[in-house]
């Protein structure tokens, strides 16, 4: 592949508008453990003995949240992100310990909750699974009325605001109908979504596409394969808490497109073995980049990143792609879950890295 056009503007980038990513943080507290088995087992063992410790297992702490992860990849990339998020005085200390000193925190709110997740990283039927228990804390109830007059201000200017992880907030489609109108209303700047898992919120679909997809609100709405068999599942009118599932990669292609037919929204799809981006007029698929998996929670975040930046860059929806494929495989792939800079994107185009064998077979420009 060639990768020239990409890395010419990578190495002499534009001044860009920054972006706005909100609403939520996380402390993470990974509990690595090898198989999830074996980790059952042991935890069974012990309740049955009336209590214990599990050793031969690695943790650490992170922080974490989607706003906060995609806000961080994104000053590894080089631009300035404006983080807007509520926690509270403890959760903020932790966030000015654990995020990188360049990180604007000036609208950090510390009038909430401290949000919190163990996130257990296993093995499971030869593949890693990450499997995260929360207490969504703030994330749970954050509102438009929460933020304040510089919030506004800050959001108004922007080139591009990222509204993400509302599967916790109760008020997530008041939250995203509210904000997305201001924006209309007052501001040039690119809507960009990303819901998370819903799995433990499937509710919150219905009103998002009622209130916030179907009338153009949206710009780009990014989903995983997980997330499209969801949305699918509401426009097909199923109910129950359950999800589509397939393990091909031409069903989540597929399902995204009934979504754009459905509703008109353009779709940022990111999958294991290939991302997309699908409006009504065209599909353009590119394969995922080939790499050893170190870390799984936050990949989704660190493309989300490389999807922004190409989109503040105005690059071609093609050079888009390959910028979020490269950024998510450099973070999935390094040994202490660290984002990209754009020199190390750089260099990773430059040694022609391999594709993923199956995301090849889609490769296709409709």
């Amino acid at each position: 592949m060639d990768y020239t056009r990409l890395i010419s503007v990578l190495e002499n980038p534009p001044a860009v508008k920054y972006p706005v990513v909100l609403p939520d943080f996380f402390v993470d507290h990974f509990v690595v453990y090898d198989q999830l088995n074996s980790l059952i087992e042991g935890l069974k063992n012990l309740a049955e003995q009336g209590g214990g410790n599990l050793l031969e297992n690695e943790q650490f702490i992170r922080r974490g949240g989607n706003a906060v992860n995609t806000a961080s990849a994104l000053l590894s990339l080089g631009i300035s992100p404006k983080l807007i998020v509520t926690t509270d005085q403890y959760g903020a200390s932790l966030l000015k310990a654990l995020a990188d000193p360049e990180l604007d925190l000036s609208h950090v709110h510390t009038d909430g909750q401290l949000s919190s997740t163990v996130s257990i990283e296993t093995q499971y039927m030869g593949r890693k699974v990450n499997l995260m228990v929360s207490d969504s804390g703030s994330a749970s109830d954050f509102a438009y009325s929460n933020l304040t007059q510089d919030d506004l201000e800050v959001i108004q200017n922007s080139g591009l605001v990222a509204l993400v992880n509302l599967n916790h907030n109760r008020r997530g489609p008041n939250l995203a109908y509210d904000l997305f109108t201001m924006i209309r209303a007052s501001s040039k700047a690119t809507t960009f979504m990303d819901m998370g898992d819903p799995s433990g919120n499937p509710k919150v679909i219905a009103e998002l596409v009622r209130r916030v997809i179907r009338p153009g609100l949206v710009d780009i709405l990014g989903l995983n394969e997980n997330e499209v068999g969801w949305v699918v599942q509401l426009l097909r009118e199923e109910v129950g808490h359950k999800k589509i599932t397939s393990e091909h990669p031409q069903d989540w292609l597929e399902n995204a497109k009934t979504i754009v037919d459905e509703t008109g929204v353009c779709i940022d799809l990111h999958t294991p073995h290939y991302s997309a981006t699908i409006d009504k007029k065209r599909t353009i698929v590119f394969p995922s980049f080939s790499v050893e998996g170190r870390v799984v929670c936050g990949a989704g975040d660190a493309w989300n990143a490389g999807d922004i930046y190409g989109t503040l860059l105005g690059l071609p929806k093609e050079d888009r792609l390959i910028l979020a494929n490269a950024v998510a495989a450099l973070y999935v792939s390094s040994k202490d879950a660290s984002h990209p800079s754009i020199s190390e994107v750089i260099g990773f185009l430059r040694s022609a890295p391999a594709l993923s064998v199956d995301g090849t077979k889609l490769l296709k420009v409709q």
